[in-house]
């Protein structure tokens, strides 16, 4: 019926009441520490947005690359063509004639730059002159 009034077990119960009470509480606190908690996530986040910027940039580069390639192809398909039609157009003598002048100028390219400012620059003058 009644139990006996043991003053030690009415504080240790008290004691641990207060110690559950406490650890609650402070549960509660963190929990409720909105700031704190952000500041735990902001690094998550700031990384995992970062990490997913970069595969975004990687997947638009193999794009550009991918498209870069196609561009290159096709120009490559024209210029070959249109060379050949030129080639085959124009007189053997010529076509060789204008290799041989392609190769001067890869082998002397600041003589041959020279050379055709100069005459841009004649015609220029000359054709200035004609209208005064």
């Amino acid at each position: 019926m009644n139990e006996p009034y043991d003053p030690e077990a009415l504080r240790r119960d008290r004691e641990q009441a207060r110690q559950e009470l406490g650890e609650t509480v402070a549960e509660s606190t963190d929990e409720l520490d909105v700031p704190a908690r952000a500041k735990d996530k902001v690094p998550d986040a700031a990384e995992d947005r970062v990490t997913d910027a970069k595969y975004e940039v990687l997947a638009a580069a193999d794009q550009v690359r991918d498209k870069a390639e196609q561009v290159r192809a096709v120009a490559e398909k024209k210029t070959r063509h249109a060379a050949e039609k030129v080639e085959s157009s124009v007189p053997e003598p010529v076509t060789e004639r204008g290799k041989q002048a392609a190769e001067v100028a890869r082998r002397n390219p600041v003589p041959v730059a020279a050379a055709a400012i100069s005459a841009t620059a004649l015609i220029w003058w000359l054709a200035r002159r004609r209208r005064s």
